[in-house]
């Protein structure tokens, strides 16, 4: 793979557009805006170029292009966001040699032969004929639904699996063991997932990254029910959300998401018709999985298996969504153990717990208040201890105030009551976190004034810096280095093109003057901006000048106190002039 196709792949794409596939990109003069993906926000401060074809978030710090946004955003590769951004624009890429490919691809592709068997031995061959029986008679599914979610059977024969995937397939027996198919055992190498149902465990964009296998009901080995593909180059727990390659249309056209527990669960749901469904491993989401979900709605329904209430990892994941900029709400099961045995049973009334599920906070503050009785006191102390924790967790002060009240009337006692509980549990978890508070430095006007007018002037007219002697006006360190480098820069091209300068640029002042263009993209009028510079560098004149005639009091200097008095007043009558034209 050669440079040139890369940067010709590069230039092909336009990184508004691409974002734009994944955010909601809002337009903000020459550049565009958007909730950062990669960290928690409520007022935008993503930005996108389309000048510089660069992003940068000034909230958390990431900035990349287009293939840094694929490899951050979509868990890719460099290798994979190329041939994904070749693919987009046209372009057809030279062969990859064989030592080119990354292990996760090796492993995809031997996730994907490994597949295939175990489809053939469930669905065309006797030896899953058992296991078929079992999937259709005793959990409701069918062919259709077998197909549609690419469900396996490992035969429980080492020989048929290792031949097919060393012999016939070719693979090496060190990327097999990588894969995390295979294991060594007394007599030889084996599938880990053998006399197992396979469900395949595919991402959001149909790679297979790894398995999750069932034992079956008449199986007597001393094993876990399920077992996993272990951690890979391309299978992580934390970020797999089984159902989401089937469901993320459906998910992005209703604006909200069901999340179940197992894979089960999740098929028996979708089966049923109710398609926005994923299922994750485990009863807690991770901070992965739901930057994953927030690509397709903003809304989402928790369906568990657990005790949710008394779950702390549970409700950590769901706070987390919540902070994430998520309506989380929980759908609660009380006739059966599961969702599959609920939608099996009884299908509207699953339905009809959907519809009743209540916001988070509502629901885990009745949870609370049904374990004990708010009128003893007794109950009320065991209330206050479960109940204050919870309410710390809400960060939106309004919403706060709300359950605040809610949970003093609920107990009889004041609302100051619940306030200094509160206040107490805020205080104790804020003492070793003071060096949060202290506030970030502010810019001054004139360095916020200059950063602008130098965007401006690269973007539409490098004349507005050198007309008039304008580049005068600049007197922060960054930006008269920045004016140094236009300068020689403009003298020897016949015109100023954004992206050749920063090429040209020193690597110590690139990152600063991207960041500069980037967060003044705004299309303000210049000369608006060009006034505005210079009533500031005349107070900046006359505070000087002000200093001078103290001096010359305290010397006793008459003739240098009317000569700097007749200057601060020429000043102020050019200053009063141009605040006259603003």
């Amino acid at each position: 793979m050669t440079d040139s196709q890369v940067e010709e792949v590069k230039s092909k794409v336009d990184i508004v557009s691409l974002i734009g596939e994944y955010l909601e990109l809002k337009k903000a003069g020459r550049n565009y805006k958007a909730n950062c993906p990669f960290h928690g926000e409520k007022t935008p401060s993503f930005m996108v170029s389309p000048e510089l074809q660069i992003f940068k978030c000034f909230g958390c710090g990431a900035s990349g292009d287009v293939f840094t946004f694929l490899e951050r955003h979509e868990g890719m590769d460099f290798g994979e966001a190329l041939k994904y951004l070749a693919e987009k624009v046209g372009v057809k890429l030279k062969s990859f040699k064989k030592e080119d490919i990354s292990i996760k691809e090796k492993i995809t592709e031997i996730n994907n032969s490994a597949l295939n068997l175990y489809q053939y031995a469930l669905t065309s061959h006797k030896i899953g004929q058992k296991a078929l029986g079992y999937l259709i008679k005793q959990r409701g599914l069918d062919k259709k639904n077998i197909k549609e979610f690419k469900i396996g059977y490992s035969p429980d024969d080492p020989k048929i699996f290792i031949d097919y995937l060393i012999k016939k397939k070719k693979f090496k027996i060190e990327d097999l063991i990588a894969s995390g198919l295979i294991l060594k055992g007394k007599y030889g190498f084996f599938d880990r997932f053998s006399g197992r149902i396979i469900f395949p465990l595919f991402d959001h964009r149909d790679n297979c990254l790894g398995f999750a296998g069932r034992v079956l009901p008449w199986d007597k080995r001393d094993t876990g029910k399920y077992i996993n593909s272990p951690e890979t180059p391309a299978y992580h727990k934390s970020k797999m959300l089984f159902g989401l390659n089937l469901s993320k249309k459906t998910i992005r056209e209703k604006n909200y998401v069901i999340v179940v527990e197992g894979e089960l669960d999740m098929i028996s749901v979708f089966a049923h018709g109710i398609k926005n469904v994923v299922a994750i491993k485990g009863s807690s989401l991770t901070e992965d999985q739901i930057r994953l979900l927030s690509r397709f709605c903003s809304r989402m329904i928790l369906c568990l298996d657990s005790d949710f209430a008394g779950d702390e990892a549970t409700q950590k994941g769901a706070v987390l969504a919540v902070d994430l900029g998520f309506e989380v709400k929980v759908a609660k099961l009380t006739k059966y153990k599961d969702p599959d045995e609920a939608i099996q049973k009884d299908p509207n009334g699953f339905k009809d717990t959907l519809k009743k599920a209540l916001n988070i906070w509502d629901f885990l503050i009745e949870e609370i208040f049904a374990k004990s009785d708010p009128d003893t006191g007794e109950g009320k102390s065991k209330i206050s201890k479960k109940i204050i924790p919870i309410l710390a967790l809400i960060k939106d002060e309004i919403v706060r105030m709300h359950y605040v009240e809610m949970v003093s009337k609920k107990l009889s006692v004041p609302v100051d009551a619940v306030l200094e509980e509160l206040g107490k549990r805020y205080i104790s978890s804020t003492k070793k976190d003071d060096d949060l508070l202290i506030a970030p430095k502010i810019k001054n006007r004139k360095a916020l004034l200059e950063n602008k007018f130098i965007s401006i002037s690269v973007s539409k007219n490098i004349k507005f810096l050198f007309d008039n002697d304008n580049y005068k006006l600049i007197s922060t360190p960054f930006n008269l280095k920045i004016i140094d480098k236009i300068h020689e820069f403009s003298q020897k091209q016949k015109s100023f093109k954004i992206l050749e300068f920063v090429d040209n640029l020193p690597q110590e002042l690139k990152q600063g003057f991207l960041d500069l263009t980037l967060q003044n993209g705004e299309d303000e009028d210049v000369n608006l901006v060009i006034k505005e510079l210079k009533i500031l560098s005349l107070k900046e004149d006359m505070a000087k000048i002000s200093n001078s005639i103290k001096e010359a009091e305290k010397e006793d200097d008459q003739k240098k106190i009317v000569s700097m008095q007749t200057k601060f007043n020429q000043t102020a009558k050019i200053l009063a002039k141009l605040e006259e034209e603003i």
